[in-house]
């Protein structure tokens, strides 16, 4: 009788996902909490280099203070680079180096070479990288997507008060990059020109910013990120031939407007509704789908090379700002 060959099956492992979170920040803190929730997950590391402030996000979940990020590697299975944007690439590479999959917050890097870098070692050791952009878990967002067919014009604005958070990189990548993500999915088309203007107030950084992009199929979008507003202000606008779309991200609110025609003395006028989202926690929506991720061995939802192309257009009306900037000196 002949000898059949066994064949090998890969399992799903069973056991808790064990998550490092790197850097104890602010938003570091966050993340841990929604590790530390999640049911197939474990917050097994905290590592930043103020002892004190990993102790002080470790402790409530019974995680290890791991003072070198490089000691990671067989602690762990995955790792959360929230570290300040300038190490952004630094860290995340020392995680795939070591193994590891990564979610890294946003901005992914500083420059586009660091992220193909990144891109590039995560396919050649075959990890997941994932990257922070909360709201391509938002509802509102996704139903503006499905909205917005035959865009021909996008307005958003992005206004917050000035906080200290996300001070450490431009508003483009902290604020307005969000805004031109959206844009981008909206018209469907590749960046063809770029026109932008802002300034630093209260940081060495820009903290407010206007961009004029142009796709390649026709369509425009008016972006405007503030860092140092009065009021919190986030919506995108969408403009198309017979609807007019408008999502509140504050307010959680979808409202789809059509022009009616008047006649007989009547105006015409914008008729409509508003649909409303029950407010959902990104951040765990996040953690949850990295984490499923890195058990299933499948893409998460914003893979870094999906995310490569609005960084490129951030990084291009940096460079433009900054050039119209100079012109003013």
């Amino acid at each position: 009788m002949p000898a059949f060959r066994q064949r090998t099956i890969r399992t799903v492992p069973t056991r808790k996902i064990r998550i490092a979170v790197i850097g104890a920040g602010y938003f570091g803190s966050l993340h841990a909490n929604k590790f530390a929730a999640i049911k197939g997950a474990e917050l097994t590391a905290v590592c930043d280099l103020q002892h004190e402030r990993a102790e002080a996000v470790a402790a409530p979940h019974g995680a290890l203070v791991v003072a070198d990020h490089r000691k990671l590697g067989g602690i762990v299975d995955a790792a959360v680079v929230a570290v300040p944007t300038v190490s952004h690439y630094a860290v995340a590479k020392d995680c795939l180096e070591a193994g590891l999959d990564v979610l890294v917050e946003k901005p992914m890097c500083e420059t586009l070479s660091e992220a193909d870098s990144l891109i590039r070692l995560a396919k050649r050791k075959k990890r997941i990288l994932q990257v922070g952009h909360l709201e391509r878990f938002s509802p509102v967002i996704d139903a503006l997507v499905a909205n917005a067919k035959g865009a021909w014009y996008v307005e958003s604005q992005r206004v917050s008060p000035f906080r200290g958070r996300g001070a450490d990189t431009t508003v483009i990548l902290d604020m307005m990059i969000h805004d031109l993500d959206h844009a981008m999915r909206v018209a469907g088309s590749p960046v063809s020109d770029v026109e932008a203007v802002g300034s630093p107030v209260l940081t060495e950084t820009e903290d407010l910013a206007s961009a004029r992009i142009r796709f390649v199929n026709g369509c425009v979008a008016q972006l405007t990120a503030s860092r140092i507003g009065g009021k919190i202000n986030r919506r995108l606008r969408v403009y198309q031939r017979h609807r007019y779309v408008i999502a509140d991200m504050a307010e959680h609110k979808l409202t789809v407007l059509h022009p009616v025609k008047g006649g007989n003395g009547v105006l015409p006028s914008l008729v409509g509704e508003d649909k409303h989202f029950p407010q959902s926690d990104l951040l765990l929506l996040q953690a949850k789908d990295f984490v499923e991720a890195v058990r299933s061995r499948t893409k998460p939802k914003v893979p870094a090379e999906s995310i490569r192309p609005v960084l490129a257009a951030a990084l291009e009306i940096t460079d433009k700002l900054r050039a119209w900037r100079a012109g003013w000196k």
